[in-house]
């Protein structure tokens, strides 16, 4: 690095946008795991679920599902219900992320992210 002097909002401002990226990469690849699992398809034709319900009609750990479900909450793709601790994928996001949505499904799409990083540059 040289030695000219930075402009510290220029440089936070660039900070937050590379913590973006990175919370929306990650977000991303969560959206995959999705999409692969089937979690999306299943929690489309499901009433509001919780964990267990959603984790035993995929047939996956619950554990894994429930840590899935909170990435999705916390991005918004996934609703959860405090009253009744439930889970539900809007009808909204469901129409571009499930099988039942193609050509409209969006999530196939994620999967390709960690792929690009498998490939050397050379």
């Amino acid at each position: 690095m040289t030695d000219i002097p930075l402009d510290p909002q220029k440089t936070e401002n660039f900070e937050n946008k590379m913590v973006e990226i990175l919370n929306l990469s990650s977000a991303g690849m969560m959206i995959s795991i999705g999409h692969r699992t089937g979690l999306f398809d299943i929690m489309a034709e499901m009433e509001a679920a919780d964990s267990d319900q959603i984790a035993q009609k995929a047939n996956l750990n619950e554990r894994y599902v429930r840590e899935w479900l909170g990435a999705m909450v916390t991005t918004g793709v996934v609703e959860y219900h405090h009253t009744d601790k439930t889970y539900t994928l809007p009808p909204e996001h469901a129409c571009r992320l499930t099988r039942a949505a193609s050509p409209n499904n969006l999530s196939v799409y994620t999967q390709y992210i960690s792929v690009f990083g498998l490939h050397p540059v050379s």
